[in-house]
């Protein structure tokens, strides 16, 4: 299973990237689908394995998640 972690902007997104990266965790960073948003913007996805780690380390980094997605198929479930 994947997540997407949205941020709200593509500034906080790369900052989530340089934190999951320090942290070791698994991740891509990928554009936001266009069922989810239609405008320019980055998230983060995460396997299943990854999604508690990567939480954990974003909020302890005073950045969490706005949105986290499960993506089931073609379509996004918000969690």
């Amino acid at each position: 299973m994947e997540y997407i972690l949205g941020f709200g902007s593509p500034h906080k997104a790369l900052k989530a990237e340089e934190i999951l990266k320090k942290a070791g965790i698994g991740f891509r960073l990928l554009p936001v689908p266009k069922v989810l948003d239609s405008s320019c913007g980055l998230v983060i996805l995460v396997n299943d394995a990854a999604l508690e780690g990567a939480k954990k380390a974003l909020v302890g980094s005073g950045l969490p998640p706005r949105n986290v997605y499960r993506k089931e198929g073609e379509e996004y479930v918000k969690v």
